[in-house]
């Protein structure tokens, strides 16, 4: 838990000199010029007399103690009250601050010590009493606590006029009493008390003394654990306008970047934290959670250890030691961990609920559940632990436990956006109906997606045993897809927040997508599937242990499509200058929380070609031996080497060396040029008047812009400086072109192309003036030879479909259309053509394959249920069609009794000819002159 502030209550004083100099120094240590303060302390002293009144004394060595601790430096902050409570030991502020202090630093026993001289010299010290109830519940005594608590809340009511005028006053008493309603009220009743500890007791500490940076970061801290982000930061910075240098707003300012996931400014702030007090253990627990989201286990033990050396008791520390040491199979530190929280607190409800955090932030999810239950029993009036609890059982698929549980967080909490979320996400969900198959369950809501749920069952089956056989591992238990409504609700569903850049997750037990049915733009719903199932198959078969890289590159590896031109382009702007590429280091956060737009498509890409490396110089076996080292704990680093026995330097280097070979393979796309503005080149040009390619740039610049007039002396000159320039030659073809000159324009072109490199103006103007005169041979072979230099450009594939239809050669213009289908998975009109020719062809498998395909796309137009439906009647697969003619006249089709007619003959096929007749005679009711029906009734009129 964070360092509560260190307030504290003096005597007033009158408003001599002396006074005044003091406040001065305050003020300074406020606004967080620590050293500046420290020094008006200093030279106060010196110039006071030696017989200073105890009540100044006393301030001052307040003073000097929070200036030497929001420094770090404790050890002198705490000689010092030692010293001078000595020599004073009426002063009950000198005693308490001690206890204080001693308390951060994990000394139990002297701050009971230091507690109690407070309190016997005053009974009523806010400070002490603050302190004695944080050592009751430290000790697991929560009903002391909770009296303690109360304490200060009576006291506040009592004596409200005074507390008004203190600032510290109303710090202690906020805290207390967002600790005592927390413990006994409920709903909205806790909510309206939580409101007025912000609104009446944290604003009135501003209103005493508006330089009272504390109070707006309380309110910070207070919206933060509910996950109200935007009050939170609100209010934190108001905290860091009054002092930029606390470590306490930074710190909590970092926890609000953790809970975004934005983990390089989290982590910055920890480090300025720690620069203004290298010992301020919360800035170390921070930068553990930090390394622990970013699959850091080593670095994040090195910061939880660090955090528990500076406060041995501290459970907050104890709990990321124990986590880190759990996700770097260390089981004997994890339980060592545990054992020193347990034996200073037999109900250590922080820890577990931390622990907890943690564990499920990395997908741990029964070691996650123990420790959330602990959490819970230890304490059950936290809101941490019952919402921590719910979210685990969302993500594997427990949400009829999970309901009851953020109620009671809520209830715990009432500022909790979390869990109100997610009470409406159940809510939501409970109308929602199961399409249950042998290994998967679909949800659905039933008004919306009820078919889609049924063809989502049919595809996932169809992969199952693909996808279990490459891993070698079947999950257990079946597996839950939920189809959430819309994008906000699957946002909701999955982080309990308004959004999440993506629409489909995997938590290893549960996928949620949202539903094609609410998306602007459709997309190919089988792929995204595949891609989640790929995760729940690794993450499972791995017991979680797998880094966020490895389960993406086999899932995108398992998807068989080429890889994107975007990725390509991004590839060929930074391999060659290594400027922007991720290393295993690095490549996680680009998932979690990329640095600019396109980093995740960038670890997305680079992630699969890692894949691809390991095939290539470890063999067919190096995917399955990284994914049982992972299975075995083995952190990446250990991994590299065991399995492949290199140093990780080793595995690095090679694989940008591999990643050039890979580069030399792309081409720049003409559609991918960067842009010269106009004004530019004409400067470049009179700079370089004899350029070859600036003047053919210019020519093209000319061109473009359809002044031809201008364009032909720069393509000249180009051309007469270098010989067959390609952009040259290209733009003067194009002019001879305009003008009817073809067979010129060709003589232009020819010696211009370079078979090892082919321009891509040249040989695509070069292929199409060969198809204009008919040359079909020709166009094809130049076609081919773009295509062998970029094999996957849709340009050079779709040419060479013009080219074969135009040849009738039915079988290469199909496996043309197959690979510009590969280039884009959610392009439908080319799988309906697909389908269409094949089933023209008599090819009605691969007709069965291509409407599924459509199907994958779109459940909800019925020509797609059609065409399936024709492809399994030609096969003979009549129970198939007879259901996809059923769904097909659900959906309303243009022309029903069409697809009536195809439907008898389905029944015809099965032996229902009774049905069969009953469906014809309806078809000609409507329409008597229904030729197909009046012939499929003449058929069934010579069988009977």
């Amino acid at each position: 838990m964070l360092r509560e502030i260190l307030a504290v209550v003096v005597v007033a004083l009158a408003g001599g000199p002396e006074s005044k100099e003091l406040d001065k120094a305050h003020q300074l240590w406020q606004a967080g010029r620590y050293a500046e303060a420290q020094e008006a302390y200093d030279a106060f002293e010196k110039q006071a007399k030696e017989d200073l009144a105890p009540a100044l004394r006393t301030r001052l060595t307040l003073g000097q103690s929070d200036c030497l601790a929001s420094q770090g430096e404790y050890d002198k902050a705490i000689d010092l009250l030692a010293r001078r409570a000595g020599a004073l030991p009426k002063e009950a502020g000198l005693w308490a601050r001690l206890a204080d202090l001693k308390f951060t630093r994990g000394d139990r026993p002297g701050a009971e010590e230091a507690c109690k001289k407070a309190l016997d010299a005053d009974p009523d010290h806010l400070l002490g009493r603050w302190v004695s109830a944080r050592l009751f519940e430290a000790r697991g005594k929560l009903d002391d606590a909770v009296k303690a608590w109360k304490w200060f809340v009576d006291r506040y009511n009592e004596r409200h006029a005074d507390f008004s005028r203190d600032a510290d006053a109303m710090l202690l008493v906020g805290q207390a009493a967002e600790r005592y309603y927390r413990a006994v009220a409920r709903g909205d009743e806790l909510a309206e008390q939580l409101n007025d500890v912000i609104n009446e007791i944290y604003e009135g500490a501003l209103r005493a003394d508006p330089r009272c940076w504390q109070a707006p970061w309380l309110e910070g801290r207070l919206f933060l654990a509910g996950y109200n982000e935007s009050a939170a930061k609100r209010e934190l910075a108001r905290a860091q306008q009054l002092n930029p240098e606390s470590a306490e707003v930074l710190v909590t300012l970092g926890q609000s970047d953790l809970q975004g996931y934005k983990l390089a400014p989290g982590r910055s702030k920890a480090e300025q934290a720690l620069e203004i007090n290298p010992h301020y253990a919360p800035a170390s627990v921070l930068l553990a959670d930090l390394n622990i989201s970013d699959e850091r286990f080593a670095d994040a033990k090195t910061a939880a250890r660090k955090a528990v050396a500076e406060n041995p008791r501290d459970e907050e520390a104890l709990a990321r030691l124990a986590a880190s040491c759990r996700l770097l199979v260390d089981p004997v530190g994890a339980a060592a961990a545990e054992a020193a929280a347990l034996a200073r607190n037999p109900r250590p409800a922080t820890f577990y609920a931390a622990l907890g955090e943690r564990l499920a932030d990395r997908r741990k999810y029964q070691g996650a559940e123990r420790a959330f239950l602990l959490a819970a029993a230890a304490d059950p009036h936290r809101a941490d632990a019952p919402i921590g609890l719910g979210m685990l059982y969302m993500q594997i698929g427990r949400e009829s436990e999970a309901y009851d549980l953020f109620r009671t967080a809520f209830d715990a909490d009432p500022f909790n956006v979390r869990a109100n979320n997610q009470m409406e996400v159940l809510k939501h969900m409970a109308a929602y109906t199961p399409v249950t198959t042998e290994h998967y369950s679909v949800l659905v809501d039933p008004a919306q997606d009820k078919l889609l749920g049924k063809y989502m069952g049919r595809y996932l089956e169809s992969i199952y045993g693909e996808l279990t056989k490459r891993f070698a591992y079947e999950p257990p238990e079946r597996t839950q897809i939920e189809i959430m409504k819309s994008h906000r609700w699957f946002s909701a569903r999955t982080i309990g927040l308004p959004f999440i850049p993506t629409v489909g997750a995997c938590t290893g037990k549960v996928v949620a997508l949202a539903s094609p049915s609410a998306t602007q733009k459709p997309f190919n719903w089988a792929r995204v599937l595949k891609h989640e199932v790929v995760h729940v198959i690794t993450l499972q078969q791995t017991e979680f242990n797998i880094p966020h890289w490895y389960t993406e590159a086999l899932a995108v590896e398992s998807e068989g499509y080429p890889r994107p031109q975007e990725w390509n382009k991004m590839l060929l702007e930074r391999v060659p200058t290594r400027k922007g590429l991720l290393n295993l280091d690095t490549i996680n956060l680009g998932f979690i929380r990329p640095k600019e737009a396109e980093e995740r498509q960038l670890a997305y890409c680079q992630a699969q070609l890692y894949a691809r490396y390991m095939l290539e110089r470890f063999g067919s076996d190096s995917l399955s031996k990284l994914l049982d080292a992972y299975r075995r704990g083995l952190t990446t680093d250990r991994a590299v080497t065991t399995c492949f026995h290199v140093e990780k330097a080793d595995f690095e280097a090679k694989y940008l060396e591999y990643l050039d070979e890979v580069v030399k393979t792309i081409r720049t796309r003409v559609s991918e040029e960067p842009p010269v503005k106009f004004s530019q080149l004409e400067r470049m040009l009179k700079e370089k008047p004899d350029d070859a390619d600036l003047n053919a740039q210019m020519a093209y610049e000319h061109f473009a812009r359809r002044d031809f007039k201008a364009a032909r002396p720069f393509a000249n000159k180009a051309l007469k400086l270098k010989a067959h320039h390609p952009l040259a030659s290209y733009v003067k073809a194009r002019l001879l072109v305009s003008i009817g000159e073809d067979e010129e324009a060709l003589d232009v072109l020819e010696p211009a192309l370079d078979p090892e490199r082919p321009n891509e103006r040249v040989i695509d103007l070069l292929a199409e003036l060969q198809m204009k005169a008919g040359k079909l041979d020709e166009a094809e072979r130049l076609y081919e030879l773009a295509r062998k230099d970029d094999p996957v450009h849709t340009k050079w594939i779709a040419g060479l479909a013009r080219v074969h239809l135009r040849q009738k050669n039915k079988d290469k213009f199909l496996l043309d259309m197959a690979l510009i289908a590969d280039n884009d998975a959610d392009d439908l009109d080319v799988r309906k053509v697909l389908a269409e020719r094949h089933l023209e062809a008599g090819h009605a498998a691969e007709a069965e394959k291509w409407a599924n395909e459509c199907l994958y796309i779109t459940v909800y137009e019925a020509p797609y249920h059609v065409l399936l439906a024709d492809a399994l009647l030609a096969q003979k697969k009549y129970t198939g069609a007879l259901e996809e003619y059923q769904t097909a006249l659900e959906l309303k089709p243009k022309k029903p009794n069409d697809v009536k007619v195809k439907l008898a003959r389905a029944q015809l096929g099965l032996g229902k000819k009774a049905e069969a007749k009953a469906t014809l005679d309806g078809v000609l009711k409507a329409d008597p002159d229904h030729p197909e029906a009046k012939a499929v009734q003449k058929e069934l009129s010579g069988k009977e």
